[in-house]
């Protein structure tokens, strides 16, 4: 009898549904994205942001992450860019700095600087907040699209047992309120409470996954220092793991300025002083940004930033996934920052909402075709997850599973950034795999294998110049 009841109701859902209303929790990058495309389909979409309002290109208090150097990679950019046509020539219209991946970047790794040469591969460099600045500035465009700023989402709407979400309940500074809608999509971050409000439906435990890598981050604007723009854009030193933990780099920005993050894992992190910042990159594998800096101008305070390490939320095993509720973003996987993965990640999860909203809403966002929408969400994360985790657990003191494949992947890894520092063919398809633009296993094709382990004996021969 429960059965046929559970039957006849998602009957009559579907037979009325009429997708007019769609709710976005967070107006994050990802949130801001996934307001964008269902705005498409959707006659109205609510963004509930529980932030203040933004102004301009200031970062958002509520987000301290976005005062530090981020990098839309490759893959990324395209997304935007299909989504926002003219995307990236308003970044530069803004003051973004395009630079070659390896022409223009000076980059320090494993003791050695690696060979410089025309790659093709094009980075628009500039803050966090004018990337967001540019996206919000046309989702304020959007007439379908409303922001609720100063708004906490409390939990989800679901009448009795029923197979579908029909909104959520907020509170703000003007009381409690529930909002229907025929689509809710959490994008609210890595703090999400996504897991608890499945909880709350009668969802068993999300399995959570996490990489205790103890991340910690110092951030400082500079003006820049006009003599070395014929050197280079970028300097970057990154450490030999796991025998050093620090890393460090310069990034142009907008406004003829330089965005200085330095870091490290496992409680590696400089101080907000002046003295204790330049003292960091003193210690760094290299002190080239250390001289650099030590002479330039500071234009902000330093501003520091801690997170426990990656996570991940295992989404895709929720069997009674409830219909017309999505999850995208840092909600389902916040990774590594220092690899520069999360907006392109998250870009692509939005792109892959894109691709199979029509499909969604044709089935009028019955549990089973949801259900396989957020796998297939979820799989946008795989690689990237998978490649932050393996470089993370070179540090011996981050807890995992080390069997003889991830020593394999360790040693192969090893290879490849002594092989990349010689040959332009192992460093431009090291670019395309870490710019998400190839698959890993581009990486390991066999005639591609003999060629690393070439490069790297000549590299190793060649020692550190």
């Amino acid at each position: 009898m429960t059965d046929e009841l559970t039957r006849s109701m998602l009957d009559a859902s579907i037979e009325s549904y009429r997708p007019r209303t769609a709710v976005v929790v967070g107006a994050s990058l990802a949130g801001m994205l996934a307001a964008h495309v269902t705005s498409r389909r959707f006659e109205r979409v609510i963004m509930i942001e529980r932030g203040e309002p933004v102004v301009g290109t200031s970062p958002r208090r509520s987000v301290p992450q976005e005062r530090h150097v981020h990098l839309l990679l490759q893959r990324g950019k395209a997304v935007l860019e299909s989504l926002f046509p003219g995307f990236l020539a308003e970044l530069e219209a803004h003051g973004a700095v395009v630079a070659d991946a390896s022409r223009d970047v000076h980059w320090y790794h494993r003791r050695r600087w690696k060979r410089r040469f025309t790659s093709g591969i094009l980075t628009h460099y500039c803050s966090r907040a004018l990337i967001d600045h540019v996206v919000r500035e046309r989702i304020k465009a959007n007439p379908r699209i409303e922001l609720r700023a100063s708004t906490r989402v409390t939990g989800l709407l679901r009448p009795g047992s029923g197979p579908f979400v029909t909104g959520v309940t907020t509170t703000s500074s003007t009381g409690s309120e529930s909002v229907p809608a025929d689509l809710v999509i959490d994008a609210s971050g890595r703090g999400s409470q996504a897991s608890q409000w499945l909880s709350a439906l009668g969802s068993a435990p999300v399995r959570v996954s996490e990489v205790h890598s103890r991340l910690g981050y110092g951030t400082r604007i500079y003006q820049k220092l006009p003599e070395y723009d014929a050197a280079w854009k970028v300097l970057l030193v990154f450490p030999r793991a796991p025998q050093s933990r620090r890393m460090g780099v310069i990034s142009p920005i907008e406004g003829d300025r330089w965005m200085v993050t330095t870091g490290g894992w496992l409680g590696e992190c400089p101080g907000d002083t002046e003295q204790e910042f330049l003292e960091f990159l003193l210690g760094l594998p290299h002190p080239a940004i250390h001289d650099v800096i030590r002479r330039a101008r500071p234009v902000s305070d330093v501003s520091i930033h801690r997170i426990p390490g990656g996570i991940r939320r295992h989404f895709e095993e929720v069997v009674n996934w409830p219909g017309r509720f999505l999850v995208l973003g840092d909600a389902v996987c916040s990774l590594n920052p220092i690899y520069s993965q999360g907006m392109t990640v998250g870009a692509l999860e939005v792109e892959t909402l894109a691709a199979n909203l029509d499909e969604l809403l044709a089935a009028a966002g019955d549990p089973e075709t949801t259900r396989m929408l957020q796998r297939k969400i979820v799989a946008q994360v795989e690689v990237p997850w998978s490649m932050a985790r393996t470089e993370d657990l070179r540090f011996p003191e981050v807890e995992g599973t080390r069997d003889w494949r991830l020593k394999a992947q360790h040693a192969y890894g090893a290879l490849l950034a002594e092989a990349s520092s010689v040959d332009e063919v192992v460093m431009k398809r090291v670019l395309r795999v870490s710019n998400l633009l190839d698959a890993p296993e581009r990486l390991s094709d066999r005639w591609f294998q003999a060629r690393v382990l070439m490069a790297a004996v000549r590299a190793q021969a060649a020692g550190s110049r």
